[in-house]
């Protein structure tokens, strides 16, 4: 791998598991973290369904308790994910050992996948709302006395970013990127180019999201995006997706950097790509022009063809349009082709802006143990869907190498190429 960007660390959270290993092994056994909602009121709504952490506790999560006032639930999921990455890959027992630390900290970079604030965040300005009737300056005046002074950084949309850098002292290139599914892809994407650029020897990558809030419902479902029943990538009787809560984060670094210090390399990430559809706002055009883009632009950045691709981990958010042309892509690239894909949402629920992020780990698991698990829930393949090798049962990559293919409002489309050999 020339410039080559390698894996040297991983951690995750998900409604299915307390770290990478356990959400592994979930999805290895057919179990899912999907769920009638408990972190809110379910009853009487139609979309009753949410992937949550189990057992949600802030302070186990982050040993900083202090931090904890600044900071929301969404943030904790991720800090977390990030001190699962860090702890693995060994790096600050690294820099510690170091005579001088501080190139090691200066050549260190952040880059997050972050999902912005949420509905949920701003509850604190309703009463005041409701009590000034309509006169903005008595608005202001209660707002003022009701609101907690510390509202505006504990929404702030890059606290992550901000934190791993402050907890850690890495103050090298960092970008937080928010952009609905593919921000944790993209987040890797940007430490790639950084990474193969030599602006820096290692990043830490993190997606992370909390989008399973009652608030945001309605407008999922104005959009026709939700089901009330369950997610069932490519299956004939899916009708939408469920969101759900998570983070997962990496450790990257170039492959002389790792190989200096004599780290333990779990895999590579051989190329990437981010596309747009310029189809609107909201939609994903019918057909898979925008996936078929983005794998093409991928394998070219990787310099891999077709053939070499071992297994696709695709979007698979259950969605009858995004489903049908992520099949339509595949099948157009791999051809009608024993290649296996599998999807992993189904398990995971939709956890948009960490998707990338923990769909990426959970490829890489699947490469380094010659497993590629089935889509559980899968009953009968969608004719919409038919070319594509998609099971309930377990199936083997074809190679050590594979992709993952992330979709997002307004178009967007990513692609991540990944190798448990390097």
């Amino acid at each position: 791998m020339q410039n080559g960007v390698v894996i040297t660390g991983f951690g995750c959270l998900t409604a299915s598991g307390v770290d990478a290993a356990a959400t592994w092994e979930a999805v290895l056994s057919g179990e899912s973290g999907i769920r009638e909602a408990a972190t809110w009121d379910s009853s009487g709504w139609p979309w009753p369904l949410a992937g949550e952490i189990k057992d949600y506790s802030p302070r186990d999560l982050v040993s900083d308790r202090k931090l904890l006032k600044f900071i929301t639930r969404q943030d904790v999921i991720g800090l977390n994910a990030v001190t699962q990455a860090v702890t693995h890959s060994g790096i600050i027992e690294h820099r510690d050992e170091l005579a001088d630390p501080t190139s090691f900290n200066d050549r260190t970079g952040v880059f997050v996948g972050s999902p912005a604030t949420k509905h949920r965040y701003q509850h604190d300005f309703l009463p005041p709302l409701a009590d000034s009737a309509g006169d903005s300056r008595e608005f202001g005046v209660r707002a003022m006395e009701d609101v907690h002074p510390m509202w505006l950084l504990r929404t702030l949309p890059n606290n992550v970013l901000a934190y791993v850098g402050i907890q850690y002292g890495f103050k090298g290139a960092n970008a937080n990127i928010t952009a609905h599914g593919v921000s944790g892809s993209q987040a890797i994407a940007e430490a790639c180019r950084y990474l193969r650029d030599g602006a820096i020897d290692q990043a830490i990558v993190v997606g992370y999201d909390s989008a399973s809030e009652l608030e945001a419902l309605p407008y999922y479902a104005s959009v026709g995006l939700l089901s009330s029943r369950g997610l069932r990538p490519f299956d004939r009787s899916r009708d939408g997706t469920v969101l759900g809560e998570g983070a997962g984060a990496l450790v990257l670094e170039t492959q002389d950097a790792a190989e200096r210090r004599g780290a333990k390399i779990y895999g590579g990430v051989l190329g990437s790509s981010v596309v747009a559809e310029a189809a609107g706002v909201l939609s994903v055009r019918e057909g898979g022009e925008g996936v078929s883009r983005a794998i093409r632009l991928a394998l070219e950045d990787s310099e891999m063809r077709p053939d070499e691709i071992g297994m696709i981990s695709a979007h698979a958010n259950g969605s009858r349009v995004s489903d049908a042309g992520e099949a339509q892509a595949f099948t157009e690239i791999f051809g009608a082709s024993s290649i296996p894909v599998t999807g992993f949402k189904w398990s995971l629920a939709h956890t948009i802006a960490a998707s990338g992020a923990i769909e990426s780990i959970l490829a890489l698991l699947c490469l380094a143990n010659g497993r590629v698990p089935g889509i559980a829930n899968l009953e009968e393949l969608s004719p919409e869907c038919r070319g594509v090798s998609v099971s309930a049962s377990e199936q083997k990559p074809r190679s050590s190498v594979g992709i993952v293919v992330s979709r997002a409002f307004a178009g967007l489309n990513s692609c991540i190429v990944l190798s448990s050999h390097v």
